[in-house]
């Protein structure tokens, strides 16, 4: 029960589908008297009713008046005179589509009248435990509910009442609202509290340390003026320091006064476990689950407020190395104290999470590149200091890498994620050998012994061994050497200059400028010991070309700065090979796209479901996947094109200018031979798939930066709609791109505004043995006054591709429980469809949220049927097969949608748990004149009821289609013959008219 419900009615409190009717007494005293039988009794799916010595049926709010009709009741008084026959004709009656069990209401050794019990033969007949329950709820409503005159408290005190509610696992007491003196007390209670006679003691006195009055929260000047609510609360009880969840209400008493009436349930090891299950215990950050949620929705917001995110990810240096030399004390040490000094150093805003073992994620909301690289750089700088303060024997360090979240950025949080790994993990694998050089310092690698070298030939060695370019300053003169390399390049006087800042800083792009100086700056003003710093620079040739500055500065034996040096890259130079594949990388391929003349192309490949072979396997095998298409690549096209390793799983192709104008299918064509020939790689087979997007100079742009940018277009789009295949760039597909991206910011902006413009609407399901409405399948419409006929076939996919179908999902399903909930009370035998998409059921917590949900909500589980598409099915096999059994042990039942479109369909009715399947409309379109439609349909039918499923017909839209299909003897038909989709209230309608 949540916090936020605070008006509980005894006839509408329910517990595990149980519904109990009682006779008389006050509303206040049926609620908490219902409230504290839903705690005593353990019985599912139990509806129940009270005959009165009058032979008159009390029927309360039209609660399941739908079990009683009014045949029933002409029928009640009509045949029942003789009260000898009452039990006999009530079971009679009753017994025809339900267990029945009558207890007759005798107090004082009068029969006041009868309760029948009744509950759905589905669940079983009723056990000699269940009688004996059912029992005892029979004597407390005789004792107490019908308000027999001259209780007293002596009698209360032997009543059964009395002797379940001190047998209840919680905490009840009774207090004079007036003067706060206790009236009753259970004994769960007297033993926390250690009172052996609380009656007539002050609650505040006895229940609280150090109080002088009442408490500040004490609910009763609330439920004096409204007497009629029930209480909902938390507090931390000052006795015990444990916590509460409190029910509070006013209650008429055995004397007839009215009193307090508090019922306490200890949740503290429910708070403990739901700050479990949302942080990480170790570190008391959030966990990976709730810190993606935390990291989606901040994306979201700060996409809404047209800010960046900086997304970091870091991960720890030699954790597994410090385990196995200390201990996993030490390694849980280096965790805490590297995750301390992060939090120390984010705003309220930041997000910050523990990934997994040693991978930490954090969101730095409304912050720069720069920024967050500095801050990242100062948390190192601290974790340095902390380590020789600490007298530690490792090292507090990590390797990180950032990704900025730009407001049009569109790639879900995984992907993004991903995409940040792929930074962090360049820089981490340039990293192993300085890492290496620096272990080698510490006594446990190596012992020290004593070295001597002549500092001159040393920096002659390092000139000599390196293409780039090195850099000393002299910390105490300001004086900077560089090498005669750089010297020549950028026409230096001097290698030696006592003026660097204006020789160098006059070379510098006017863009890159306040990013130079302010880097430096940092630097002579110790704000930081070391940076990296990208620039584009003029060189002696009167040419831009970008440099990558990575010094460190290093300190005296007085802590003051002594000396800043480090190397300068030449990325046009030194970057023009990947590492991994030995092909030529981006910053050659915008090379050679720049200095291109006349009439050339370039192609983007990509490779499909590429994280599905890393998550398979591990990053090490995609990696070595990479390799070997790349290899093949440059060997298969060798004669025709240069090949070029971009970012992740990217390749660029430059085709020179040829006579033949379908090059670039050609191409394609080949490496199309290449992709569907057996791949093996460590032992391990896989499949491979890539999809390519293509455009051709000058006619689809005349710079680097727009022909990239129409050729990545054309990729997605390739990738969204002709996977597998060359797309090749087109005025349609610009048109279309930039509508489709237009499109997704608009669906962004009303999910982030509670699902403005967003609505359900129901379709009818109708049982083809009675002709009447037994389901319904909700359908998710999308209206807005830019974008006319957004059919959910448009909008349902782009939201799967970015990620935001997970959070609209959610909406969907609980907005459609809510209405079924409406639903049942009309028809309490109506179930409810909700369509899931694969990506939902592949979240982690997805099975939890639909249970909890559920809960909630207060609907029976067998009325809830989800849909999902054979695709979504197979794709994901085990993991989806995991998550349907779990939600199929709830009483949940699961329909394949669109069946008989895919390639797997009798494999999935053989071996995968489902309940219902739902024939594709494609079958029936022209089942008139269709013989193997025909045919097909009857066939599925026989095998399904077969194996116990049920059938499901879609798309029937006219008579003679449905004259058609009822002889196959389908067990459902939906379509817009048999019912349009239509909103809430016209169903609900409807529904009322057939009951």
């Amino acid at each position: 029960m949540e916090e936020k419900e605070k008006n509980v009615h005894a006839y509408n409190y329910s517990k595990d589908s149980q519904t109990l009717f009682y006779k008389k007494s006050s509303e206040t005293n049926l609620k908490t008297l219902f409230y504290l039988i839903c705690q005593f009794i353990d019985i599912d799916n139990v509806s129940g009713f009270v005959v009165d010595e009058n032979n008159k049926i009390m029927k309360y709010n039209d609660i399941n008046h739908n079990l009683f009709d009014d045949d029933f009741f002409d029928y009640y008084e009509k045949n029942i005179q003789n009260s000898n026959h009452h039990i006999e004709k009530l079971q009679e009656y009753f017994s025809h589509d339900n267990n029945c069990f009558v207890c007759s209401l005798i107090n004082q050794n009068t029969c006041l009248g009868y309760l029948v019990y009744t509950r759905s033969k589905e669940h079983g007949d009723w056990s000699n435990v269940d009688k004996d329950k059912l029992n005892e709820c029979t004597h407390i409503y005789s004792e107490f509910l019908l308000d027999v005159d001259g209780y007293q408290d002596s009698y209360f005190e032997q009543s059964i009442f009395h002797k379940m509610i001190n047998n209840i696992d919680s905490h009840i007491y009774v207090t004079n609202p007036i003067t706060d003196e206790i009236l009753f007390m259970n004994n769960k209670m007297k033993q926390v509290y250690q009172i052996e006679e609380p009656i007539g003691k002050i609650c505040w006195k006895v229940l609280q340390n150090g109080l002088n009055q009442r408490c500040d929260n004490c609910p009763i000047q609330f439920l004096e003026q409204n007497p009629q609510e029930a209480y909902i609360w938390e507090e931390k009880s000052l006795f015990n320091q444990r916590i509460y969840r409190n029910y509070d209400c006013m209650i008429e008493w055995f004397d007839h006064s009215t009193v307090h009436f508090q019922h306490s349930v200890d949740i503290t090891d429910l708070k403990k476990a739901s700050f479990e299950a949302s942080y990480d215990e170790l570190t008391g950050i959030y966990n990976r689950r709730s810190g993606k949620t935390n990291l989606e929705d901040s994306i979201l917001e700060a996409k809404t407020n047209e800010k960046n995110i900086v997304v970091v990810l870091y991960d720890l240096d030699n954790l597994k190395l410090t385990n196995d030399l200390y201990g996993h004390v030490q390694g849980d040490h280096m965790l805490r104290c590297i995750a301390d000094e992060v939090k120390k150093n984010l705003r309220e805003q930041d997000v910050f999470f523990r990934l997994s073992g040693d991978e930490f994620v954090i969101g730095m909301y409304d912050c720069s590149t720069s920024v967050a690289n500095e801050r990242m750089r100062k948390i190192l700088h601290l974790l340095k200091k902390r380590t020789k303060h600490e007298h530690l024997k490792y090292q507090l360090s990590f390797c990180y890498g950032l990704y900025k979240v730009t407001p049009d950025n569109f790639l879900s949080t995984n992907d993004i994620i991903t995409k940040t790994d792929e930074k962090m993990y360049e820089w981490k694998k340039k990293s192993h050998l300085k890492q290496a050089f620096n272990n080698m310092k510490n006594d446990d690698f190596l012992k020290k012994e004593n070295f001597d070298y002549n500092k001159d030939l040393l920096y002659d060695a390092l000139v000599k061994s390196t293409d780039d370019y090195i850099f000393i300053c002299n910390m105490k003169t300001g004086v900077f050497r560089y090498t005669p390399a750089m010297v020549e390049e950028f026409d230096f006087p001097n290698e030696v200059l006592h003026n660097a800042a204006a020789v160098f800083g006059s070379k510098i792009h006017k863009d890159d400028k306040y990013e130079f100086l302010n880097s430096n700056q940092q630097i002579t003003d110790g704000k930081t010991d070391s940076h990296i710093v990208e620039y584009r620079a003029l060189n002696k040739n009167n040419e831009w070309v970008w440099l990558r500055c990575h010094g460190h500065v290093e300190y005296d034996d007085e802590q003051e700065p002594a000396i800043f040096a480090g190397f300068i890259s030449n990325l046009g130079k030194k970057n023009y090979r990947d590492i991994l594949t030995s092909l030529y990388n981006k910053f050659e391929f915008e090379k050679r796209i720049t200095e291109a003349q006349g009439e050339f192309s370039i192609m983007l490949l990509n490779i499909d479901d590429f994280k599905t072979l890393n998550n398979l396997y591990n990053r090490e095998f995609g990696d070595n996947v990479l390799r070997i298409v790349g290899q093949n690549l440059q060997t298969i096209l060798s004669k025709e094109a240069d090949v070029f390793k971009l970012d992740g799983d990217e390749f660029g192709l430059f085709i020179k200018k040829s006579d033949n104008p379908n090059i670039l299918n050609l191409i394609f064509e080949k490496i199309q031979a290449f992709v569907e020939q057996q791949h093996i790689c460590d032992n391990h087979s896989f499949v491979l798939s890539i999809t390519a997007g293509g455009v051709v100079a000058p006619q689809d742009g005349t710079t680097y930066l727009e022909l990239l940018k129409n050729c990545e277009m054309t990729l997605q789009y390739g990738k969204h709609n002709h996977r597998g295949k060359l797309s090749i760039f087109n005025k349609y597909i610009l048109k279309e791109k930039t509508y489709q991206i237009q499109l997704i910011h608009v669906l962004k902006q009303d999910i982030s505004h509670n699902y403005q413009n967003f609505s359900l609407v129901f379709q009818p399901i109708i049982e083809t043995t009675t002709n009447q409405i037994c389901k319904v399948e909700t359908l998710c419409r999308w209206t807005h006054p830019h974008f006319k006929n957004i059919s959910p076939g448009i909008f349902i996919p782009l939201l799967e591709e970015t990620g935001d179908i997970i959070k609209l999902g959610k909406w969907i399903f609980e907005q459609s429980v809510i209405h079924l909930k409406q639903l049942l009370e009309c028809n309490p035998h109506i179930s409810m469809s909700i369509n899931i998409s694969n990506i939902q059921i592949m979240e982690d917590d997805f099975s939890t949220f639909i249970e909890e949900t559920i809960l909630y909500y207060n609907v029976p589980f067998e009325s809830v049927i989800l849909e999902l598409t054979e695709t979504a099915i197979a794709k994901n096999a085990h993991k989806t097969i995991d998550t349907i059994h779990q939600l199929r042990m709830m009483g949940i039942r699961i329909a394949m949608d669109d069946f008989g479109t895919g390639y797997s369909s009798l494999s999935l009715l053989k071996n995968e748990p489902l309940d219902i399947i739902k024939i594709d409309q494609s079958f029936v379109r022209g089942l008139h004149d269709d013989s193997f439609n025909q045919a097909f349909i009857k066939l599925i039918i026989e095998l399904c009821h077969q194996i116990n499923l049920l059938v499901l017909i879609e798309g029937v839209e006219t008579k003679e289609e449905l004259d058609l299909l009822l002889p196959l003897l389908p067990d459902f038909i939906q379509g817009y013959y048999t019912g349009m989709p239509m909103k809430h209230d016209e169903l609900l309608n409807l529904i009322k008219k057939e009951c």
